[in-house]
């Protein structure tokens, strides 16, 4: 190879034999398999999102918006993959949805740690979620230290009162609501599909199903960015 090390190939820079050897994609009831892997797929983009919002956060701090508005730019996109999703655990049946939702037990996508840390890192904060039942100490502290830190919503009404230039603000304003909006969906789009398979019952872990989802999808976590529009 006259001494040349070989570039890493395509495996190894995506550490795939790590990553599939995790992904829950080897189950033996194949609905179980695309449940699980959209859950798993979620999981990975919500820690995308948390960087992404890291990023626009410390750029707004340093009155850097166009860089702002480039950071936050993809997340409606990346919530559009997610919201996406749905369409595949569609198709599952009632009899397979419900023989996945047995499985379960008290587990449900209620505990995402990481999705919580999104809303609070944007400023949504309500601090009862916390104590949601299944989180790990780990995972608590991870949202303590969320509640504590400066969120997107702080970084950008700062950054909206002392940037001179209204263009710039309409930018990274236009942005979030963007991002804020496909959230919106998600979560619209979430209920239809607990609706179609729960009706009005209960959801995953006791939750109200539905109907929680519905109030969820009103919920805006950039208020600032919206009042600005009116």
């Amino acid at each position: 190879m006259n001494g040349q090390a070989l570039a890493p190939s395509y495996g190894e820079i995506l550490q795939l034999d790590d990553l599939l050897g995790s992904a829950r994609v080897h189950d033996e009831d194949v609905d179980s398999v695309l449940f699980l892997a959209t859950h798993q797929s979620c999981e990975i983009f919500f820690a995308v999102m948390l960087r992404h919002l890291e990023a626009a956060r410390t750029a707004l701090d340093a009155d850097d918006g166009p860089l702002a508005a480039r950071r936050i730019a993809p997340l409606p996109r990346i919530v559009a993959t997610l919201t996406g999703q749905f369409d595949g655990l569609a198709t599952l049946s009632p009899a397979a949805f419900d023989a996945i939702r047995t499985e379960l037990g008290s587990a449900s996508g209620f505990q995402s740690a990481q999705f919580r840390e999104v809303e609070y890192l944007c400023g949504l904060r309500d601090a009862r979620f916390v104590n949601t039942v299944g989180f790990t100490e780990q995972d608590r502290a991870r949202l303590r230290a969320r509640l504590e830190e400066r969120s997107v919503e702080g970084a950008y009404r700062d950054f909206a009162e002392r940037c001179p230039d209204p263009a710039a603000v309409e930018r990274v304003r236009g942005a979030l609501i963007d991002f804020d909006e496909a959230l919106a969906v998600w979560r619209a789009r979430h209920a239809v599909l607990a609706e179609r398979f729960l009706g009005g019952a209960t959801g995953t872990a006791g939750s109200d199903g539905a109907s929680y989802l519905w109030l969820a999808a009103r919920r805006r976590v950039f208020p600032t960015a919206w009042a600005a529009s009116s």
